[in-house]
């Protein structure tokens, strides 16, 4: 009976389950060759550099939230909790981190079928499948799918939360608007990113139903605001404890000082970032190592009264930081981990390169067309085409007219992401921009079903007999 029942149900969701084992079996083929990159040393193959493993190992020994690899063990200022208690608990309970990467896999490979469910909002079941198919198929969402950092969970509970805001939006319901704050809330707590919601979202319910504001909108907007803040209320109060200042991450000040500033001096210096990175040790003494909630205001006064002595190089290094979101490959940091080594002949932004040395890059690319690099140059490539069409689906989508509540909420969170990254200047990378790979699929694939559909036309127009 259940074997029937199992079946009825793989028969009635074929789509969304193809999609899934899809994404499932390229993320088992990619952690298999990591594994052998990392000569069978499981940890090596799924730990990250951001220290989400290392904290998790100091939380199940009992020595606290902490990265310190040894006595005195120091509260980390810059990791949310949620990702990191969730792995300690599951390594914790089954005395292996190898449960951790089972679960990791299984929501990884379940995003694609959700970003699929949250493209429908926008275009047709048709060009939605293929959304599912391009997020199951993206390499460097594939690869952070192995690592233990934040990327993958963040974005399931993202996805998750958005689905329920997008199904409160078509049919407004108690129930949506708390689960929608619920998600939101865990996934403030993998990633501060979308901290700015629980407000900006209720403001775009207003801005939604402007026309039929009620009670029950009101609370529905308070239920979102305050469970929201429940959520990761406890953590606010931890670094309350601890630093004595309410907050979630020192993490945002921390990119300012650590990548901004440095970014925007080695633009005006003519340098690049590796030298101006490594002088901020004799920067007014200070080194940014020790930047907490605490400490932050002083950090952030220092990066902001440098920072506002070179307005123009800011200007550039956001206008490089931005089209470094929509067009970084990854590609480089995948054949890393997979043990394909490939020199980085880019000691600059492709584009600043391009601006600056057109003849150098020239010889750059031929250098790597000669080698494994070339999937480099593909990939880059591939992004700079995907960034085109969602620029030109989103035009289109909105001057036909479809003026939809999901595809302007959808534009919105592109934009968001695109530019509050913008703080990691040269350190931008295509890891920012998996959240938000859901939405500018989704309007590129619109984009290209519109020109496939004018070129058949044309196409059918010429070789018609009366043409």
């Amino acid at each position: 009976m259940m074997r029937m029942n199992l079946f009825e149900w793989l028969k009635k969701h074929k789509i969304g389950a193809s999609i899934f084992f899809l994404a499932l079996v390229l993320r088992l083929v990619l952690f298999c060759i990591n594994l052998d990159a990392a000569e069978g040393n499981f940890i090596d193959t799924i730990r990250g550099q951001d220290g989400y493993y290392e904290i998790s190992r100091n939380l199940i020994d009992g020595n606290g939230f902490s990265f310190d690899t040894g006595p005195v063990y120091t509260p980390d200022p810059l990791r949310p909790p949620a990702w990191i208690f969730i792995m300690a608990f599951i390594a914790k309970l089954f005395g292996s981190y190898i449960p951790v990467f089972i679960f990791e896999m299984l929501i990884a490979s379940f995003i694609p079928v959700l970003g699929m469910c949250l493209a429908r909002y926008i275009v047709s079941d048709r060009l939605a499948f293929f959304v599912g198919i391009l997020l199951a198929l993206e390499p460097y969402a594939i690869l952070l799918s192995v690592l233990t950092i934040s990327e993958t969970p963040f974005t399931f509970f993202l996805f998750i939360s958005l689905l329920f805001l997008f199904k409160y939006i078509k049919q407004p319901s108690t129930r949506s608007i708390i689960w929608s704050a619920v998600f939101l809330g865990l996934a403030i707590l993998v990633k501060p990113t979308v901290q700015f919601f629980p407000v900006l979202i209720p403001i775009a319910l207003f801005l939604i139903f402007r026309k039929k504001i009620s009670k029950t909108l009101c609370m529905h907007a308070l239920y979102f605001f305050v469970i929201s803040m429940l959520v990761i209320s406890p953590w606010l109060y931890r670094n309350y404890k601890e630093f004595g200042v309410w907050g979630l991450s020192a993490q945002a000040s921390f990119n300012l000082y650590q990548y901004l500033m440095p970014t925007v001096l080695a633009i005006d210096n003519g340098t690049d970032f590796a030298t101006e990175h490594s002088a901020l040790t004799f920067r007014n003494n200070l080194t940014g190592s020790d930047i907490t909630l605490a400490t932050e205001d002083y950090y952030i006064e220092k990066a902001l009264s440098t920072i506002s002595l070179h307005k123009t190089a800011l200007v550039k290094s956001v206008g490089i930081s931005m089209m470094t979101f929509f067009t970084h490959d990854g590609m480089l940091t995948v054949l890393g981990y997979a043990g394909v080594r490939v020199p980085n002949l880019l000691d600059k932004p492709a584009l600043t390169i391009l601006f600056t040395e057109p003849v150098r890059l020239a010889g750059i690319i031929s250098a790597y067309i000669a080698s494994p690099a070339i999937l480099v140059l593909l990939g880059r490539l591939f992004w700079i085409a995907m960034t085109l069409l969602f620029l030109v689906g989103g035009i289109r989508y909105l001057w036909k007219g479809k003026v939809s509540s999901y595809a302007l909420i959808a534009l919105f969170i592109v934009a968001y992401f695109a530019f509050l990254t913008t703080v990691n200047g040269f350190g931008m990378n295509a890891r920012f921009r998996v959240p938000v790979n859901v939405f500018i699929f989704t309007f590129a694939v619109y984009s290209l079903s519109a020109l496939w559909h004018s070129v058949r036309t044309f196409i059918r127009v010429q070789t018609s007999p009366h043409a």
